[in-house]
C-alpha cells in the first residue's frame, strides 16, 4: 500500500514541478517543522508571495493550501504579515505529504510552490523468532525472525539481544538482514538463554517476544549410521549405531527409532522398534523368521527434532528348513501326458532361506523335476493320481505338499464373466457361480500379454461359494489374459477367458495406410494391426477420412484392417487419414496421398484387343456379304430405273431392260410384273386392222419371220408367259408405214391388258391397280388392239400414257 501512495505522490510532485516553472518567481513555501515527522503530529508551513508576482500584481487574489491534492480548510490558514501566509495542519496520518500553495484570482488558481514532508510510523514488531543449534563444525546457533511489513520511507535498525546467565550480548544487524549466527563461545549449550530482537527508527523502537531456549534441545542431528549387524542368534539381529563423525562430540541419550521390512515381500508389515540409547550402543531385535532378508534404517532425536533416516542396511536371519505348504495349480490335458505344475507360497509357508529349490516327485522316490523356478513341466501316465511338491534349502526340506491330479474335462464353465476396472493396478472379476454340488472351488489365473509366450503365470485358489474377486498387482495400459476354471471332484472344467486392461488410453502409434489397386475405379486401403504392447487398450474400430482436391470428403468406418475405396477418378489426387480408437482415446495417423494415373497398359491391351478383333470380324462379315450379295446390294442401294421422260429411243433387249429390277417373290401374281420394254412396228393400214396379224405376227415366237423393213428397231424376243416372266412388252406402237412418211392419219397403239403400273407411278394402296380400257373399241381387242389416234383425243390419251407422250415428242422432232 505504501508503494502505491509513493507512486501517487511522485506523480503529483512531477505535476507540481511543471506548474511551478511558470510561477516560481511568485512565491516560496517553507515548512516550519522537520522534513520527517512522526505520524499524528502537526505541520506548520508558510507561503511568501512576492510583490512583483505577475499573478497578483494589481489584482484581487486569495491563497489556497492543498495537501496531497486535497484542499485544506480555510480556517487552518491565515495572513501573518504583508505577503506571508501561514497554514497549520494539526494532525498528519499519511506516509508522505505534499503541501502546495496556490494563488487564485476569482476561480482561476495557480500553484506557486510546494514542499514534501515524510511521516514516520512505528516499526512493525518482529515475529516468529526461532533459533537452532548446529552440532556440525563450525558449532553455533542460527537465529532468524520475520520482520513484518517493511517501511519504504524510513530506515529501520535491527538489534539481537542474548543473555547467557548474567552476561548480555548485543548484535547490530545491517539493513535488510533478518538472521544472525551466534558463535559457540557465546552460547550456553545445556543452559537456557534469553533471546529477543529490537527494531527502531528515528522516533520509535519496538521489541519481539523474549525466547527462552536451551541450545542443545534446538539441535537437529544428521542421519545416524548403522555401523554393524550381528546374526549370531537364531531368529535375532543386533544393530550397532552412532552419529556421524562430525557429531561424535555429543554425549547424550537419544530417542532411537529402528524400522525393519522384509525384502521382496510387499505384503509384509514394517517392524518399528523405539528405545532410548546413547550413540555407540546396540539395538537387539528377536522373533524374526529364519533366513529372511530384512532392510533396516534408523533415526534419532534429542528433544523435538528427528534426524533424517539413515541409509538402509540389509541383513539375513539364520536359516533352517522351510515349513508350511505351497499353493499349487496342476494343468493336465484330458488326452495328454504332459503336465504343467505351478506353485506359490501360502500364508503359512516360511522359506527360512534365500536359496530355495523345489522337487516334484512320485512315490516311491521318482523325481519328475528339480528346479529353482516356481513352475515345471513333466510327463505322467493316466494311472497317476497324486504328485508331491517339496521345498528345500541348505538346512533341510519342507513337508511335501500333496497335489491331486485332475485332468481337463468337458465340464460346464462359469457363466456371465465380466471385468470391471477398479484402479490403475486392479480389476474386479464377477461371474455366476455354478450350482452343481460337484464343484469344489475355482482357479483363477492371469498373465501379461505384452511378454513372450513363457510369461510368468499368476494364479489364486478360490472357494466354491465365491462369485467375485479382485486381481491386484497389474500395470496400467497393458493387456492381461485372465482365465477362470471351475474345479470339480473328478476334473477341471472348461475355462472362461477374457482380455482386460486396468485402464485404457489412446494407442501409442497409429497404423500406416497402404494402397492396393484392384481395378481402374476401385482401390483397397490396407494396414497392419498395431502391436499389442502399443495398443494401450482394446481396439474399438478404425475411421478412415478420404478427400480429393475438391475437398469432397468420404468417411469410412470399419473394425477390419482393410476397406474398399470406390469410384476413384483417373488423373486425380486423393488424401487419406486413419484414426484408431480405444475406450481411452483416439490417435490419428499421418496423411497419405494417392495419385491416380490413366488406365494401365495391361488394361488398355485387354480392352483394345477384343475391340479390334470384334471390329475386324465385322469388316470381314461385311466384305463377304457384299461379295455374296453384290447384285442384290447394288439393287437396294442404287437400283437402275429407266426414266422414259429423259430417255431417247434406242434398242432394248430383254436382258438390258430387266437389269437392276428387284426380283419378285414366288407368292405374288406372276402377271403383276413391271413392264420395262416396248417395241415400235411399221405396219400398213391393212395389217393394222387385221387382228390375226397382231396375234400371229406381232407377238410371234419366231422372231425371224418379221420383215426387217417394217421393224424400226428390233423385233421383240420370243416371249412365253408360262416360262419367262422376267420381261413383258408394255406396248407396241404400230405405224401404217415408215414413221418418216406418216403425214396423214395418226398412229394407233395397242393397249396391254396387263395390270402392271407405269414406271415411276405409285398407287396409294401399295399394289398396282389394273388398267382400264379407254373406249369400247379398246375393250374388244384381245391382248393388244389397234386404236386410231384422233387429233381431238391426243391430249387425253397422252395424259394417261406419259411414256408414249415422250415417244411422240421424240418422233415428231425426228420427222
Amino acid at each position: 500500500m505504501a508503494s502505491v501512495w509513493l507512486s501517487v505522490l511522485v506523480v503529483l510532485w512531477i505535476q507540481m514541478n511543471g506548474l511551478l516553472k511558470g510561477a516560481k518567481a511568485c512565491g516560496e513555501v517553507v515548512v516550519n517543522t522537520s522534513s520527517v515527522v512522526p505520524v499524528g503530529s502537526s505541520i506548520s508551513a508558510s507561503c511568501l508571495i512576492n510583490n512583483d508576482c505577475p499573478l497578483t500584481k494589481g489584482k484581487q487574489f486569495r491563497v489556497e493550501w492543498k495537501i496531497n491534492n486535497d484542499l485544506v480548510p480555510s480556517n487552518l490558514s491565515y495572513l501573518e504579515s504583508n505577503g506571508t501566509y501561514i497554514v497549520v495542519i494539526p494532525h498528519i496520518d499519511v506516509a508522505r505529504a505534499v503541501i502546495t500553495c496556490s494563488v487564485c484570482v476569482e476561480d482561476n488558481c495557480q500553484v506557486v510552490d510546494g514542499s514534501l514532508v515524510k511521516v514516520a510510523y512505528p516499526p512493525p514488531i518482529p515475529t516468529n523468532l526461532s533459533c537452532a543449534l548446529s552440532v556440525n563444525e563450525p558449532i553455533g546457533m542460527l537465529c532468524q525472525w520475520d520482520p513484518g511489513q517493511k517501511m519504504e520511507n524510513i530506515d529501520l535498525t535491527y538489534k539481537l539481544h542474548t543473555k547467557k546467565g548474567t552476561t548480555c550480548f548485543l548484535y547490530v544487524l545491517p539493513a535488510g538482514v533478518y538472521s544472525y549466527w551466534i558463535p559457540r563461545q557465546e552460547l550456553s549449550l545445556s543452559l537456557e538463554m534469553e533471546i529477543h530482537v529490537e527494531v527502531e527508527n528515528t522516533f520509535w523502537n519496538t521489541s519481539s517476544e523474549r525466547l527462552l531456549v536451551m541450545p542443545m534441545k534446538t539441535a537437529k542431528y544428521g542421519p545416524p549410521e548403522v555401523q554393524g549387524i550381528e546374526d549370531h542368534e537364531l531368529g535375532c539381529l543386533r544393530y550397532r549405531w552412532s552419529l556421524t563423525e562430525s557429531q561424535n562430540w555429543v554425549k547424550l541419550t537419544f530417542d532411537v527409532e529402528l524400522t525393519l521390512k522384509e525384502v521382496n515381500n510387499q505384503l509384509a508389515k514394517e517392524l518399528v522398534i523405539s528405545k532410548r540409547a546413547s550413540q555407540g550402543s546396540t539395538i537387539k531385535v528377536c522373533g524374526l523368521p529364519h533366513w529372511t532378508n530384512y532392510s533396516a534404517k534408523i533415526r534419532v532425536r534429542y528433544y523435538n527434532l528427528w534426524s533424517e533416516w539413515s541409509d538402509p542396511k540389509v541383513a539375513t536371519t539364520l536359516s533352517r528348513a522351510p515349513t508350511g505348504r505351497l499353493d499349487t495349480w496342476l494343468k493336465v490335458p484330458a488326452d495328454g501326458v504332459t503336465a504343467k505344475l505351478y506353485w506359490k507360497p501360502s500364508q503359512q509357508f516360511r522359506a527360512y532361506g534365500a536359496n530355495l529349490s523345489y522337487i516334484v516327485e512320485l512315490k516311491p522316490k521318482q523325481t519328475l523335476c528339480d528346479t529353482t523356478e516356481d513352475h515345471c513341466s513333466f510327463n505322467i501316465s493316466k494311472r497317476v493320481r497324486k504328485v508331491y511338491l517339496t521345498a528345500q534349502n541348505g538346512c533341510g526340506k519342507s513337508t511335501p505338499t500333496e497335489v491331486p491330479v485332475y485332468r481337463m474335462k468337458a465340464l460346464d464353465p462359469v457363466s456371465n464373466l465380466s471385468v470391471h476396472p477398479q484402479s490403475n493396478t486392479s480389476v474386479l472379476l464377477v461371474w455366476e457361480s455354478l450350482v452343481s454340488s460337484r464343484v469344489t472351488g475355482y482357479i483363477l489365473e492371469w498373465r501379461s500379454l505384452n511378454e513372450s509366450v513363457a510369461a510368468k503365470l499368476f494364479f489364486t485358489l478360490l472357494k466354491k461359494n465365491c462369485s467375485s474377486t479382485v486381481v491386484t498387482g497389474l500395470e496400467p495400459f497393458k493387456p492381461y489374459e485372465i482365465s477362470i476354471y471351475p474345479k470339480y471332484m473328478d476334473g477341471i472344467g472348461r475355462s472362461r477367458t477374457v482380455m482386460v486392461y486396468t485402464s485404457e488410453k489412446a494407442p501409442s502409434v497409429a497404423p500406416t495406410l497402404n494402397f492396393e489397386k484392384l481395378d481402374s475405379s476401385n482401390v483397397q486401403l490396407v494396414w497392419d494391426e498395431i502391436p499389442l504392447e502399443q495398443r494401450n487398450g482394446i481396439i474399438q474400430g478404425y475411421t478412415i477420412f478420404i478427400w480429393d482436391e475438391k475437398h469432397n470428403i468420404q468417411i469410412l468406418k470399419t473394425k477390419k484392417t482393410n476397406v474398399l475405396m470406390k469410384h476413384i477418378q483417373p488423373f486425380s489426387t486423393y488424401h487419406a487419414l486413419i484414426s484408431v480408437h480405444t475406450l481411452g482415446g483416439s490417435l490419428n495417423g499421418s496423411v497419405v496421398t494417392l495419385t491416380t494415373e490413366q488406365i494401365g497398359h495391361i488394361e488398355i491391351v485387354l480392352f483394345v484387343i477384343p475391340v479390334c478383333v470384334g471390329f475386324s470380324l465385322l469388316i470381314l462379315i461385311a466384305v463377304f456379304a457384299c461379295l455374296g450379295k453384290h447384285e442384290r446390294l447394288k439393287m437396294c442401294l442404287w437400283p437402275i430405273i429407266p426414266d422414259p421422260a429423259n430417255s431417247s429411243i434406242r434398242r432394248w433387249t430383254t436382258t438390258d431392260s430387266l437389269q437392276g429390277m428387284p426380283p419378285f417373290k414366288e407368292d405374288k401374281d406372276p402377271a403383276l410384273v413391271y413392264l420395262s420394254h416396248f417395241s415400235l412396228l411399221d405396219l400398213s393400214d391393212k395389217e393394222i386392222c387385221n387382228s390375226d396379224y397382231v396375234k400371229d405376227n406381232l407377238w410371234s415366237h419366231d422372231s425371224g419371220s418379221h420383215d426387217e423393213g417394217h421393224n424400226l428397231f428390233q423385233t421383240p424376243s420370243s416371249y412365253d408367259s408360262q416360262q419367262d416372266t422376267d420381261s413383258v412388252p408394255y406396248a407396241t406402237v404400230l405405224f401404217s408405214g415408215p414413221y418418216q412418211n406418216q403425214t396423214g392419219s395418226p398412229p394407233v397403239y395397242l393397249r396391254s391388258e396387263s395390270t402392271q403400273p407405269l414406271l415411276g407411278v405409285e398407287s396409294e394402296s401399295g399394289s398396282p391397280p389394273p388398267y382400264e380400257n379407254i373406249s369400247e373399241r379398246a375393250s374388244k381387242v384381245n391382248y393388244f388392239t389397234t386404236f386410231p389416234l384422233e387429233p381431238t383425243e391426243n391430249e387425253a390419251i397422252w395424259e394417261d400414257f406419259p411414256m408414249l407422250r415422250s415417244l411422240e415428242i421424240r418422233i415428231t422432232d425426228q420427222i
